[in-house]
């Protein structure tokens, strides 16, 4: 069979089963003859002239889960659980490239590239890379030369504004901030 004709077969079959009247669980149940349904308004006669002993009651449907609510605005909810880095090194290196950023969204030529070398006990797994700001400048294509160290390479430490603050964020999650440096010492 090719599965065009099986996908057809199974349409089909849904549309059959939702067209045939299969009784949903919000339907009543009308007892025949009375044209009432159970549990609903006077009492049901089974036979011509005696009225029932009991009433016909029907069970209630069963009930579909419904989906939990949000809590409400007032309600205390926990914080969110953020993994962050833990820096326990920051090293401006000298190092040989052609190629560095500048800081500004730049690739260009590299006059005296430094490299900063962030070591952590481990970078978390996160759906956007790695930005490290300096200052007003951006710092977005990094290596890592070893285990845990974050390699971003600078075409000129003149860029560099001196005791800048540093700091590695992951897109605009400002929750993600791990600061590097307070004021990022840069050899001159």
């Amino acid at each position: 069979m090719n599965q065009s004709f099986i996908a057809a077969l199974f349409v089909t079959f849904v549309v059959g089963l939702a067209t045939a009247g299969c009784p949903r669980g919000d339907d009543p149940i009308v007892v025949p003859g009375s044209g009432v349904a159970a549990g609903q308004g006077a009492p049901i006669t089974i036979e011509a002239g005696k009225p029932a002993a009991e009433p016909a009651v029907a069970e209630p449907a069963a009930k579909v889960a419904e989906p939990a609510s949000e809590p409400a605005a007032d309600e205390a909810r926990p914080p969110k659980m953020v993994r962050r880095a833990v820096v326990i090194s920051v090293e401006v290196v000298r190092v040989d490239a052609e190629t560095a950023e500048d800081g500004r969204g730049a690739t260009v030529a590299a006059a005296t590239p430094v490299a900063i070398d962030i070591a952590a006990e481990e970078w978390p797994a996160r759906a956007l890379d790695p930005v490290l700001h300096v200052g007003n400048l951006e710092f977005r294509h990094y290596t890592f030369p070893r285990v845990n160290v974050l390699r971003y390479v600078v075409a000129d430490p003149a860029l560099l504004t001196a005791g800048a603050a540093a700091w590695v964020q992951y897109g605009d999650d400002d929750a993600s901030r791990v600061e590097v440096a307070k004021s990022l010492e840069v050899p001159r």
